[in-house]
């Protein structure tokens, strides 16, 4: 391990030996003062700090301060926050080309980045009592990703972001859990709004089975300022799904020069295939395929436009990523009985990686004045995206009863062609009337998933059939979100200084529809197949939703909330916050939230937390009905098997044992360090313990023959249903670490980051007794181990940044711990090892252009194998749920321009 660790971190050993020696006395100087907009009265006592750093300084009373940042980072920029209590704060670039810079600063009530989760209290991030990561807009730019679960997985280690393939919908729309749990059980935010999710529910072998989340992946990273991550539940503070945590996107605004930013990339090297006797059941280390595929061509750009005394800040992107294939060759007999490596037919025949996908980005973001003293503001965002993927399912032989010899002589392979169309707009008033603050707003969502199959066929139809292309269905989800809240700053007899009083509240409307298909794409047209069986029914990868499938669902949720936090000493501050929620197909609940700090002297932090959760079922949990190909090891190795996905109140599901979902409930305990031991230093540890009882999951797939029998005029051949089937206990840790220090004339700033998660189902998980007369177990060991090592134990993230006037070095480390095979036989399980990646970049910039070349997984490190019985006949050379992909290397080159 510590060989790889010396390999991954041999950039950073680079730079320190070629920067020199680190100048204490090379020191840049910031100075200003801090006033109030309406009437230039001085601010004391704010916080003026350095964005990614521990440097901060308080304004004097008569609103100056003065900040020593240890070297002079001439030609770059930073970004400074300015807190002051009562008002929003307010982020700053700075020009840093002199040693020493003035920075004056008014505060207004514009609606600009004033959102920071974990409290409704402007502070520094470390004096909080809950811990908050944040990703600045320039650790967005070093990373070289384009897209935004990307940047935050690359960054915050307890973020997870795999890679599926051949998982229908899921390979388009990729679920991103964190601390270990589901996609819905963590809350995102833009601005501090609620986001909606996406209509599609992952159903089929991939994390996140059976939940719904958001797509992260349709807000433009250029439209984005920094990215706020709360490791902490805060359903008490800003709602239900707050479980494992928060993600709070935080829009560009305010008036910027016009800036565009175009990206090429390519994945390119070598991996070892398999090789394997025809019968597929036997297979070795082959020869290394070399690859050069999953070309990328990203061209985004920001404009802040004045707007009167306001501004409108618009974004845009498009995307256009190719596909990327590491399967191996298909040793298997193909067209006739025997001819299994000498067919003719062309290999690999399988995809196994990313889809095609292009998407198109916008997000706008307004603030504008209300009145001459600008203490009310009139704020909108709101973005719209497209994208259109292609990605494949199982090859279809031509010897398979799945075709016809007659309309694909030599085979075929389906592919699913989504389009993912996501929409949103939020409209507002925020500002002060007197010593009250007010946010008002209303917000609406909709994300839609129309399922296109194509290079595909209906077994049914018979040969004569010319019906290649489908028409499957669509899903989608609407979102109507209105809320109010009111705050001050109070004097309390008994408090050291102000108690901040909070309190709102929120309604909120959900739709959620199924569309059916073409008749085509689901109907038994009645032909037996090629070898005289039942035909398949269906567009084969991707059945159509059937007239049966069709939903309309709503509901409506109504909340209140209070939030009040203050310091009872100077060294101690507490807080609590509690929130009532009652939905209109579930009932109420009331969580709370308690959170308390200790700072017994300066360069100590004691913090910590205790709250309550809930998550009510989502409606597609509640609603969904389907049949998919689902690919699973049931003992034999992988196979393909038609699954039918069951409502809880249907006629089947209830034969089965399904009974009434019920909302999730969780309790959250939160306890932690920050050390200061030196100025440029900071250390933070945090211990974490999530209860959640009654939890909802996606059953196993029931395929005892009994259960085949009942569900073969439905065209599939096990059946599975939502259920709150266990009960789970999390525990993990977090350690967080920045360094910055002079380097020759340069400057480098060290971040690391681990966490350590480990979720245990506990108690007995009971299979209803009409599934034991079918033999059949609610809760399979399948999704047993999905939920408990299929995902990694352990990560960490190191990264530098090296910065002069013209250049910049960049390089991260990652390392991405042991997971896990889904598999139900003990004899083929798999534990596939830890590994490291290295990402390095490097910039240079001249005039109003920055250049910038680059590589992703330097290394060309790829995940353990999959063993032949994992590996569907030695086909898929790599487990699809690595936590980094599949893709190995990819190098990149960017150039960008601010006009």
């Amino acid at each position: 391990m510590w060989r790889r660790l010396g390999r991954a971190l041999w950039a950073l050993a680079l730079i320190a030996a070629t920067a020199g020696v680190a100048r204490a006395q090379d020191v840049l100087t910031i100075s200003g003062s801090v006033t109030t907009w309406v009437d230039g009265v001085a601010v004391s006592g704010a916080v003026v700090s350095v964005v990614g750093t521990s440097l901060a300084a308080t304004t004097d009373a008569d609103g100056r301060y003065t900040l020593q940042v240890p070297v002079a980072v001439r030609g770059e920029r930073l970004q400074l926050k300015v807190d002051g209590l009562g008002l929003p704060p307010k982020f700053v670039d700075v020009e840093t080309d002199s040693p020493t810079v003035t920075a004056d600063v008014t505060l207004t009530l514009a609606f600009s980045q004033e959102i920071t989760v974990g409290s409704r209290v402007a502070r520094d991030e470390s004096e909080k009592a809950v811990p908050v990561d944040i990703i600045t807009r320039s650790q967005i730019a070093a990373s070289g990703y384009t897209e935004t679960a990307q940047v935050i997985a690359s960054l915050a280690p307890s973020l997870n972001f795999p890679r599926p393939t051949i998982t229908d919908g899921t390979d388009t729309v990729r679920p991103a859990t964190l601390r270990g749990l589901g996609p819905d059980q963590v809350l995102v935010l833009i601005n501090g709004k609620r986001r909606h999710q996406s209509a599609l529910v992952h159903l089929n072998n991939s994390i996140g089975r059976g939940s719904t989340g958001v797509d992260l992946n349709a807000i433009p990273l250029a439209a984005i300022d920094h990215i706020e991550v709360l490791r902490d539940g805060a359903a008490a503070q800003y709602g239900s799904d707050a479980i494992a945590g928060v993600i709070n996107l935080v829009l560009a605004g305010g008036v910027t020069r016009p800036s565009v930013t175009a990206n090429v990339g390519l994945s390119t090297g070598s991996f070892a295939g398999n090789r394997c006797t025809s019968d597929g059941l036997s297979c070795v280390v082959g020869d290394d395929i070399g690859f050069s595929d999953g070309g990328l061509a990203d061209v985004a750009g920001s404009w802040g436009i004045a707007a009167g005394k306001g501004s409108v800040t618009v974004a845009a992107e498009y995307r256009h990523h190719n596909r990327t294939n590491r399967a191996s060759s298909d040793p298997r007999d193909q067209i006739v009985q025997g001819d299994g490596g000498s067919n003719g037919v062309g290999q690999p025949n399988h995809r196994w990686g990313d889809p095609d996908t292009r998407d198109v980005l916008t997000f706008v973001n307004a603030s504008l004045p209300l009145d001459p003293s600008q203490t009310h503001f009139l704020y909108a965002f709101g973005g719209f995206s497209q994208r259109a993927a292609n990605s494949a399912g199982f090859f279809r032989r031509a010897i398979d009863a799945r075709t016809w010899p007659q309309i694909y002589p030599s085979g075929f392979l389906p592919v699913i062609e989504p389009t993912v169309i996501d929409a949103s707009a939020t409209v507002g008033a925020h500002g002060a009337r007197g010593r009250w603050t007010y946010d008002i707003s209303g917000q609406y969502g909709r994300n839609s998933f129309a399922f296109d199959v194509d290079d595909s066929l209906n077994v049914s139809l018979g040969p004569a059939s010319t019906k290649t292309t489908f028409d499957a269905g669509t899903l989608s989800l609407d979102q109507f979100v209105a809320n109010a809240g009111v705050g001050r700053a109070l004097r309390v007899k008994g408090f050291t200084g102000p108690l901040n009083v909070a309190f709102g509240a929120e309604y909120r409307h959900e739709n959620y529809e199924i569309r059916a298909g073409e008749p085509d794409s689901y109907r038994d047209g009645g032909v037996p197949n090629q070898f005289g069986g039942p035909g398949a029914i269906g567009a084969q990868v991707f059945p159509g939703f059937r007239p049966t499938n069709e939903v309309t669902a709503s509901r409506d949720n109504a909340a209140a909330y209070v939030d009040v936090e203050g310091d009872l000493r100077r060294w101690l501050r507490l807080g609590a916050a509690a929130r009532t929620e009652h939905y209109s197909d579930f009932g109420g609940t009331l969580d709370g939230k308690i959170t308390a700090r200790l700072q017994p002297v300066r360069s100590f932090i004691v913090r910590s937390s205790v709250s309550s959760g809930f998550r009510a079922p989502s409606l597609a949990q509640s609603y969904f009905s389907s049949t998919a190909t689902n690919f699973l090891n049931l003992g034999q190795g992988l196979v393909p098997v038609e699954s039918l996905t069951l409502p809880v109140d249907s006629a089947p599901a209830q034969v089965l044992g399904a009974v009434a979902l019920k909302p999730e409930q969780s309790r959250h305990v939160t306890g932690g360090v920050v050390i200061t031991p030196m100025t440029p230093l900071e250390i933070t540890v945090d211990y974490y313990r999530i209860a959640i009882d009654d939890r909802i999951v996606l059953s196993g797939n029931f395929t005892a023959a009994p259960i085949a029998a009942l569900l073969a005029p439905f065209g599939a051949n096990s059946a599975r249903f939502f259920t709150n089937a266990i009960d789970t206990r999390t525990d993990g840790v977090d350690v967080t670490s920045s360094y910055r220090l002079a380097l020759g004339t340069g400057d480098l700033l060290l971040l690391a980051g681990y966490n350590h998660s480990t979720t245990d189902i506990v108690g007995s998980v009971a299979t209803p007794p009409q599934l034991e007369a079918y033999s059949s177990v609610l809760f399979d060991r399948i999704e047993r181990r999905r939920i408990e090592c299929a995902q990694p134990h352990n990560n960490l993230r190191l990264g530098g940044y090296w910065a002069t006037a013209r250049f910049g070095v960049d390089v991260h480390a990652l390392r991405y711990g042991a997971f896990c095979s889904f598999t139900l036989n003990p004899a083929d399980d798999q534990e596939y090892a830890a590994k490291w990646l290295t990402d390095v970049q490097g910039s240079y910039r001249v005039g109003p252009y920055r250049f910038a070349i680059g590589a992703q997984n330097l290394f060309d490190v790829f995940p353990d194998r999959n063993s032949t019985v994992n590996s569907f006949n030695g086909i898929q050379t790599f487990p699809s749920h690595s936590p980094f992909g599949m893709n190995g290397r990819t190098i990149y080159a960017r150039i960008g321009r601010v006009f």
